[in-house]
């Protein structure tokens, strides 16, 4: 990219879909607590209608997939 970082297509697809499903472009990334672990915002899948949002456990990387609307809960209740 123009800035020097890599282009990311994950990134890219979630800020396009993210208003699609209650989410804000710019919480890709973000981090949120659920179930006393830290995870975080690292993707979107339309094809997966229940499921759609895909973060990872930030202590083992370990991928998950949630609903959109837990998501945007988990995401406003971590705001300070």
């Amino acid at each position: 990219m123009a800035d020097g970082g890599i282009y990311s297509l994950d990134k890219a697809m979630f800020e396009v879909l993210a208003p699609h499903f209650g989410l804000e472009p710019s919480d890709y990334g973000r981090t949120f607590r659920t179930s006393g672990e830290l995870h975080r915002i690292v993707g979107i899948n339309p094809n997966r209608p229940k499921y759609p949002i895909s973060n990872e456990r930030v202590s083992d990387g370990r991928g998950v997939k949630m609903p959109a609307e837990n998501a945007a809960l988990y995401l406003q209740r971590s705001d300070p």
